[in-house]
Formats: structure tokens, C-alpha cells, sequence
């Protein structure tokens, strides 16, 4: 699972160089949903889109899409099973 989830971080890393934030942050959230070590990068993204973006009101659209697509691709277990899926899912103390 780490090859891909970087390969994503990689690729979202190269649209950040390039200045396309949201689509980087779409790509960003994929490489999330793959493995959680990605996330270790998401203090540093939050900076740079605070930086980037011409107000608040952008860093808060790239946020949403980051969360849109967590939300979208966990729907059918928060669905189905809820409680179990939050509390392994983000299973942080590990």
C-alpha cells in the first residue's frame, strides 16, 4: 500500500508545484484513503494553502474537496456500519 499512496502524494506534490491546488488536493485525499501516512504531510499542505490561496474562503474550498472525497469513499461503510468504521478507520493512537 505504500507504493501507491506516495505515488499519489508524489503526483499531488507535482499539481501543488504547479499551482492546480484543487485538483491537487482531490489527488492529496486519494492518497489518504489508501494509507494514513500520507496525512503526516497535511500540517505542511494546511500552510501552504493558507499562503497560496488569495483568501480564507480558497483554503477552505481545498479543505472541503480533501474531506468530500473521505466522505464519498467511506459512505458505504459509514452507512452500513458507522461506529466501527469511525473508530477504526482513523484509528490514530496506534
Amino acid at each position: 500500500n505504500d507504493a501507491p499512496a506516495m505515488l499519489l502524494l508524489y503526483l499531488s506534490t507535482l499539481l501543488f508545484a504547479r499551482s492546480m491546488w484543487r485538483t491537487g488536493c482531490f489527488v492529496f485525499s486519494l492518497g489518504v484513503s489508501i494509507k494514513m501516512n500520507v496525512l503526516l504531510f497535511a500540517p505542511g499542505l494546511l500552510i501552504l494553502l493558507l499562503q497560496s490561496q488569495p483568501n480564507l474562503l480558497g483554503t477552505v474550498i481545498c479543505l472541503s474537496i480533501c474531506a468530500s472525497v473521505q466522505l464519498i469513499l467511506g459512505a458505504p461503510f459509514l452507512m452500513t456500519y458507522p461506529v466501527s468504521y469511525l473508530r477504526k478507520a482513523f484509528e490514530l493512537d496506534r
